[in-house]
């Protein structure tokens, strides 16, 4: 880890927090806990003995510790860590507002779209609903309440709304349901009547100029 030699706070986390890779890290065990596999299988771009690096430097810093969870080790944010969850979130807001369509090569996971929706609930208040989330080949949940949400990885075969399809970026972008379901770019199942409470919970426009075509 790199110093850059001042007495700064803001330098002082950019030594930890602006090496690869740690803030997908970091990001994922917002989600949740996870074990080695789990956040290498997800991250399909990061090297096994990277990884195994980010995480001790992590650790070195008590931003990450690890527990015994019968043979595994589980990866999970330290309360130290869990400070930085507000500024993960207000980060991938800010990030969400020029991200537009995928760049050649980028793909969705199941922690990037359980983030995606932590970062993007809006302070709007809703009735309480729950919902599954796909995109590509990325599933996602979340029990959504009156003012906040809580995420989680993979599908929710109990959920009241299933959403899907390549249209969910504009969707939530310009909120225009009709348009979208008729253009068969945002397939909905379940109860059809949560759908306008969705993209109230988790609306996220683009700033002027972006666009997500």
């Amino acid at each position: 880890m790199k110093s850059y030699g001042q007495f700064c706070g803001l330098a002082r986390a950019a030594e930890v927090l602006g090496e690869r890779w740690s803030f997908i890290i970091l990001r994922d065990l917002l989600v949740g806990p996870k074990r080695f596999n789990e956040l290498r299988q997800g991250n399909p771009g990061i090297p096994s003995n990277l990884l195994t690096t980010r995480l001790r430097e992590l650790e070195a810093a008590e931003i990450v510790e690890r527990s015994i969870d019968g043979r595994s080790v589980v990866y999970r944010l330290s309360e130290y860590g869990s400070d930085l969850g507000p500024v993960l979130i207000e980060l991938g807001r800010w990030g969400s507002r020029r991200m537009g369509e995928a760049r050649e090569g980028e793909i969705p996971t199941d922690s990037s779209l359980a983030a995606s929706l932590l970062t993007s609930r809006t302070e709007s208040k809703v009735r309480p609903f729950s919902v599954e989330v796909t995109a590509g080949p990325a599933v996602a949940h979340a029990e959504v309440n009156e003012s906040g949400v809580d995420v989680d990885e993979g599908a929710d075969p109990t959920a009241q709304l299933f959403i899907s399809g390549p249209g969910l970026r504009s969707l939530l972008a310009d909120g225009y349901a009709e348009a979208a379901v008729v253009a068969g770019t945002v397939t909905v199942d379940g109860d059809e009547s949560l759908l306008a409470e969705f993209i109230r919970a988790f609306r996220a426009p683009l700033d002027s100029g972006a666009s997500t075509h």
